[in-house]
């Protein structure tokens, strides 16, 4: 009994904790990884809302290129560029790093550099699906070898 729970169980176990624990580790990067780039876009810009002026023009968000408009959420640059918040939001998250319009830094490069790594990894999830198929192989009583 003793025996075959040292041969059958106990690797499986282990394979469980390994696997486990490379999981959160890259989750924590991951997390770590986002939370210093939108720390970094919050540094280089600063959120508003839209309050219509009548002596002035009316401002464009040149991303999706509608016109700003009363309460509308957005973001001025380092720059003095203004875009909708979520568009420049969606804009430098998808690996730019950059005014859309000058194409100024406003993420730095290392943080860019570490930000586009982790990202990849986090679409390439071999972890998790082994992770995946052993939890699976384990809860119908099989064994999984592959490691």
């Amino acid at each position: 009994m003793v025996d075959s729970f040292l041969l059958t169980v106990l690797p499986e176990i282990i394979r469980l904790i390994v696997l486990a624990v490379f999981v959160l580790w890259k989750f924590y990067r991951f997390v770590r990884s986002n939370y210093r780039y939108m720390a970094m876009i919050n540094k280089k810009s600063s959120k508003f809302i839209y309050r219509k002026n009548p002596n002035s023009e009316i401002p464009e968000c040149a991303i999706c290129l509608s016109d700003f408009v009363e309460s509308d959420k957005g973001r001025k640059l380092e720059c003095e560029h203004m875009f909708h918040r979520h568009c420049v939001e969606k804009w430098l998250q998808e690996y730019k790093g950059t005014c859309p319009l000058c194409r100024s830094s406003i993420v730095s490069e290392e943080i860019l550099a570490e930000y586009r790594r982790v990202k990849n990894e986090q679409n390439d999830n071999i972890f998790e699906k082994e992770l995946a198929l052993l939890l699976l192989s384990v809860m119908q009583g099989g064994s999984c070898n592959g490691f």
